[in-house]
């Protein structure tokens, strides 16, 4: 991830001087090459950007830390695009609405399941995952984060993106 921020010009010199590890890259391999898993830490450090720390920029001009964060979001989706899989645009897109949802109701605690129960539904491949994924988002647009939950808690440990997240 830290060569696609540095092969942008206007990011490079943003890049802070100890690179953070990613976070969600090594969760998604193999159902994702990985560099269209690298597109998943870029669409969190796009979050980030937007509503917490980054981790691997440190822009300090509030104007052009949205526009690195929009950077990261379509540097990120043009990755994983490339696995040519629509379901995973499709969750993608709506974790990065309802996490800006959630960052402006100032609900962080829901944030971490939604992450760990995205990447669990892209990196899987079992029969039945994506239609429990999405009853899981429906679920939690209701109020009801427990079916979220118990898809996140099936992921292996994401050390680190709990922090991350936090504002």
């Amino acid at each position: 991830m830290r060569n696609a921020l540095a092969a942008e010009p206007t990011l490079g010199p943003d890049l802070l001087s100890t690179p953070a590890p990613p976070l969600l890259a090594p969760l998604a391999e193999p159902a994702l090459m990985p560099s269209a898993a690298v597109g998943l830490d870029l669409i969190l450090e796009g979050f980030l950007l937007h509503h917490g720390t980054p981790r691997q920029l440190a822009v300090s001009d509030r104007g052009r830390q949205v526009l690195a964060g929009d950077y990261c979001y379509a540097a990120g989706l043009v990755r994983v695009a490339s696995a040519g899989e629509l379901f995973m645009i499709e969750a993608l897109s709506a974790l990065i609405a309802a996490g800006a949802g959630m960052a402006a109701r100032d609900d962080h605690a829901a944030m971490v399941p939604l992450w760990r129960a995205t990447v669990r539904a892209i990196a899987g491949d079992e029969p039945g995952l994506r239609s429990r994924y999405w009853s899981a988002t429906a679920a939690l647009e209701r109020g009801d984060p427990s079916e979220l939950e118990r898809l996140a808690a099936e992921l292996g440990p994401t050390l680190g993106l709990e922090e991350a997240l936090r504002r």
